[in-house]
């Protein structure tokens, strides 16, 4: 009978409720965990010592070698008919080392300074001016493609690009940049994904505070 009456108590109730909550939400931290996998090996290999000629990269942007808002013809945006760019890379016939190549994009050097979360660096896994638009794209023949779709959270800034070819290790043997295709983005000033990510976790965080008060009110209470 005591027990009975413990399980349909207004505290026992409350309580598995909570526990119920805090075990959505580690099921959800832990599948985000699996889901994402361990950080990939930040590359030690310096741009300069891989770049050559034997690999080159060109885009669908119109020609431009200005770094000026508004001075180049392709702009970019975040949720608009423009947000795509599609990127080329081929690798000579004899360059057997190759088997991947992973795109990059690039602030152009007006939109680094003073602004150390851009800052370059010469190791590639150190380069803050650069990030990846396509990793890993592998080979067909001589030639890699892939079509990057601009993010919602870059700034208005003139980017331009580079590519990287990998061997089978995934290490970086050759480099190439095109600093004659610069194309503009301009800034999404919409909901970002960060934003409802915040959102959605301070929900959570809110309600299980609201639970936390309740069952020591409770427990107050039956004290």
């Amino acid at each position: 009978m005591t027990m009975t009456s413990c399980f349909q108590s207004t505290t026992f109730k409350v309580v598995s409720l909570g526990c119920l909550g805090v075990a959505v939400m580690m099921a959800i931290a832990l599948s985000l965990a699996f889901t994402l996998g361990a950080p990939t090996p930040k590359s030690t290999v310096a741009y300069t010592s891989i770049e050559t000629t034997s690999l080159a990269v060109t885009s669908t942007a119109e020609p431009c070698k200005s770094d000026q808002i508004g001075a180049c013809p392709t702009v970019l945006m975040y949720g608009q008919a423009n947000d795509t760019l599609m990127f080329e890379s081929t690798v000579e016939a004899n360059s057997t080392e190759a088997k991947s190549v992973t795109f990059q994009v690039c602030y152009t050097d007006a939109y680094i300074g003073g602004r150390p979360w851009r800052k370059p660096a010469d190791v590639i896994g150190s380069d803050k001016q650069c990030f990846s638009a396509c990793k890993g794209v592998v080979l067909e023949g001589s030639t890699a493609k892939c079509t990057w779709t601009v993010g919602d959270m870059l700034g208005q800034a003139v980017y331009y690009f580079r590519a990287l070819a990998a061997d089978a290790e995934g290490t970086f043997v050759m480099g190439a940049t095109n600093t004659g295709e610069n194309f503009q983005v301009n800034v999404y000033n919409g909901r970002t994904t960060p934003i409802i990510v915040a959102v959605i976790v301070m929900s959570c965080v809110a309600w299980a505070i609201l639970l936390g008060g309740l069952i020591m009110e409770r427990v107050k209470k039956v004290e």
